[in-house]
């Protein structure tokens, strides 16, 4: 319920987010790509 909450209130996007998707996608590879559809 709290994370429903902050995302109505989140209003601008996060610094360096391609930066970080990237790092994730090669951490967990393969586990992104169906939720991210990279």
């Amino acid at each position: 319920m709290g994370i429903q909450i902050a995302q109505k209130r989140w209003t601008m996007p996060m610094k360096n987010w391609s930066l970080t998707i990237s790092q994730l996608a090669i951490f967990f590879e393969g586990m992104l790509d169906k939720a991210l559809e990279l």
